[in-house]
């Protein structure tokens, strides 16, 4: 089984309608499996309009809880926590949205009134399409450790897609370059980076193939809303050359794609013969061949 990880560095290019697109195309040949690890904001299950089949809470981080019954009321964790989620005046408070859980509060008390203890962070969602199976996170409102989170998205999709004999899993990562990132693309095959040509584009392009470049992991470019600015089109174009990295297609801009989303729909399966439609077919297949 291979697994390509689908970035982009900026938010809002198009990452995961093309992870969908891509992964609809190839499902007609192929045996895939989806996941989308951008726990923050997971919203490849709605670019399909799949129906969700089973969610489950996990834990994927840890806060600090006061026993006041052991608690000595001395105040010292209030001094102690660098991220002032402990409060109050005659008696400590922690404020949960604010704890990580790094455990200081813990190793100071005199008392050993505190503990840091799992808590549930977030759900782990599967979803169905037509037989296309999408394995997705997502982190509770308000809530840390998302790069944790990740990981136990993947390793999930990874156990599904296994069980479901899968050639391909297309992973749609998380945008920035952040932890979880990093986290999406453990053991990828293959990094297809979108994006669009404006100048804040261009930069967190080049910010993301940093990261990518950190783990050797092979990568190809692709532009999304190809022509809106031809000068910067020209500039990412000239970047990916310099530096040899493939520019895998040019994605036109096409009024079919937002048309479909609007319907909750596919723009490659309600209009396929739209030039943006064409395009994203071509694509699909090439980088089936590339990995």
């Amino acid at each position: 089984m291979k697994e390509i990880v689908i970035l982009s560095g900026k938010g809002g290019v198009g990452k995961s309608s093309l992870a969908a697109a891509i992964g609809t195309i190839l499902s007609e040949e192929s045996r895939v499996m989806l996941a989308d690890t951008d726990v923050d904001a997971p919203n490849l299950h709605l670019v399909l309009s799949a129906a969700l089949e089973s969610t489950e809470d996990i834990t994927a981080s840890e806060k600090a809880l006061i026993d006041y019954d052991l608690c000595s009321r001395c105040m010292i964790c209030v001094d102690i926590c660098r991220f002032s989620a402990i409060t109050g005046d005659a008696e400590p408070v922690i404020i949960n949205y604010s704890c990580e859980g790094c455990g200081a509060c813990a190793i100071s008390c005199p008392v050993d009134a505190i503990e840091i203890q799992p808590v549930v962070n977030g759900r782990l969602n599967l979803f169905d399409c037509d037989g296309l199976q999408v394995v997705a996170g997502a982190l509770n409102i308000g809530e840390s450790s998302s790069g944790r989170l990740v990981d136990v998205v993947k390793k999930r999709a990874r156990k599904e897609a296994e069980e479901y004999k899968a050639d391909l899993l297309i992973t749609d990562g998380p945008p920035g370059i952040g932890c979880p990132v990093i986290a999406s693309m453990k053991a990828a095959d293959y990094v297809l980076l979108v994006t669009e040509p404006t100048p804040s584009a261009l930069h967190d392009l080049q910010r993301i193939i940093e990261v990518v470049g950190h783990f050797k992991t092979p990568l190809g470019i692709v532009i999304n809303r190809a022509d809106i600015h031809p000068e910067t089109n020209v500039l990412i174009k000239q970047f990916a050359s310099e530096n040899g990295f493939d520019l895998l297609a040019e994605i036109p801009y096409d009024l079919c794609l937002p048309r479909a989303l609007a319907e909750g729909k596919l723009a490659i399966t309600t209009y396929p013969d739209a030039p943006s439609s064409l395009v994203i077919k071509e694509l699909a297949f090439s980088v089936l061949e590339l990995c």
